[in-house]
């Protein structure tokens, strides 16, 4: 259980809009209203659960707003207290006027992501839960979002929790025959677990393959633009984004600085880098924009070479940058004569970014490239689709999968079952850890403060 205090905060993001929300939660939430909130036909009693109620927020004498609110009565609200959202009208005065009442009557400012954090503390949701409602309120594109919602389901929870269950069995069993050797019958043998082991190493490999995927659709895939001075990089991520984001001109060396938009094409979350021209110069300022280009190249996942079509092709030397990268070839302008005569394939590809020819092309290779591996690892829908999409997960698994392969080699050793069973427990742990079962204070502090204040 959490701490008795009354906490609230704006939970709708700052700036103006037609309605805006602010929150409480604590045992002693509907008592704030009380004092602040003057509902028509006069004085409310005791506010019942999940009903609606209109009046106006009054503090010092002065009418803040015209608002509605609803008080959810615990246990059922989302954090399992009492919890009170009040809706007033968007503006930004409004909204730290209400919270400004509230505060000044009993309630104290939530800190980033305690509402999440009181859900879990209470027992309505894991930790892995609690970590996909940050990845919801992130989510940029609709995959995201749908893996996001599966893991709030407690789609990844239960594979996690099902692995769990299995070592927690074979611990019991293993505890069972060291103390009681007489009921070795009841217990599973060696080979036994050596065989449910290879199957429960089988599927959480299969869970750690989708970290990856994940890993793309959470944080999107570095994409660095690049070619030489007046080769069309500028045009193409305009072309990209849909709009003149970036200036173009005849001249060459107009971009000077690294321009970074995010953007999505078939489902893949591209940060897109536009980078000055790869070219020897002495200018100072456009050597500084070179540094940055490179720099851009040796971050980047993905590398677009951009080639003028109508120039004679010459490589500008940035493979020793992007060795480890994927880099396709875009021959641009191809709506003109080309200079050379290419070999087109997922790798070399025409493009016009004046005129969008080619495009739908490039966008397929990217999908190829960066979400095929979902199909490789059994993910056809991600509604439907248990994927990993934090580091910390990943890291746990991996960690779970090296202590059960350590365990069934020492039953394969034949060594004795209290030694298979100590990377066993360690599995064990490794597994709570990711549900937040097994988890030390500055874990879970370092985690919720990733949340924003409201959430």
């Amino acid at each position: 259980m959490t701490d008795n205090d009354v906490i609230a905060a704006v939970a709708t993001p700052p700036g103006r809009g037609a309605v805006g929300i602010v929150r409480l939660s604590g045992a002693g939430a509907a008592d704030v209203l009380k004092a602040i909130f003057l509902p028509a036909g006069g004085r409310v009693k005791s506010f019942a659960s999940h009903q609606m109620y209109y009046g106006k927020v009054v503090h010092n004498k002065s009418v803040i707003d015209e608002v509605m609110l609803c008080c959810m009565r615990a246990p059922r609200s989302f954090t399992r207290e009492d919890v009170v959202e009040i809706y007033a009208h968007g503006g930004f005065s409004t909204m730290y006027g209400v919270l400004d009442a509230v505060l000044d009557n009993g309630a104290r400012l939530a800190l980033p992501g305690e509402f999440t954090k009181r859900a879990f503390l209470n027992g309505r949701i894991n930790l892995t839960q609690a970590e996909a409602v940050m990845d919801l309120v992130n989510a940029n594109n609709e995959a995201a979002r749908a893996a996001g919602l599966r893991q709030l389901g407690g789609g990844l929870s239960n594979r996690v929790a099902a692995c769990r269950d299995t070592i927690l069995r074979w611990l019991a069993n293993i505890a069972l025959s060291i103390d009681y050797p007489e009921h070795e019958e009841e217990t599973l043998n060696r080979d036994t677990i050596i065989t449910e082991g290879q199957a429960l190493l089988a599927e959480m490999q299969a869970l750690l393959k989708t970290a990856e995927v994940g890993r793309v659709l959470r944080e999107g895939v570095k994409t660095a633009i690049v070619g030489a001075p007046n080769a069309g990089k500028s045009t193409l991520l305009n072309a990209i984004l849909g709009e003149d984001r970036a200036i173009t001109h005849e001249l060459p060396g107009t971009t000077r600085d690294v321009l970074t938009e995010q953007v999505r094409v078939n489902g893949v979350p591209l940060v897109l880098m536009d980078t000055a021209g790869l070219r020897k110069t002495n200018d100072p300022v456009e050597l500084l924009g070179l540094g940055r280009t490179h720099e851009a190249i040796r971050n980047a996942e993905l590398i677009l070479q951009v080639v003028d079509g109508g120039v004679k092709y010459k490589d500008p030397a940035i493979h020793k940058y992007g060795e480890k990268q994927k880099t396709i070839i875009i021959v641009n302008k191809c709506d003109l004569p080309l200079t050379d005569e290419w070999e087109w394939s997922d790798l070399v590809i025409p493009v016009s970014a004046k005129t969008g020819q080619g495009l739908d092309r490039l966008y397929e290779t990217i999908k190829k490239t960066f979400l095929t591996g979902a199909r490789d690892v059994g993910i056809n829908d991600f509604a439907e689709s248990d994927v990993i999409t934090r580091e910390r997960h990943r890291l746990l698994i991996n960690e779970a999968i090296g202590h059960v392969a350590d365990g069934i080699e020492a039953f394969e050793r034949n060594e004795t079952e209290d030694i298979a069973a100590i990377p066993l427990r360690a599995a064990y742990l490794s597994l709570g850890h990711i549900l937040g079962l097994e988890y030390a204070d500055d874990i879970i502090d370092r985690i919720f403060a990733e949340f924003c204040v409201g959430k």
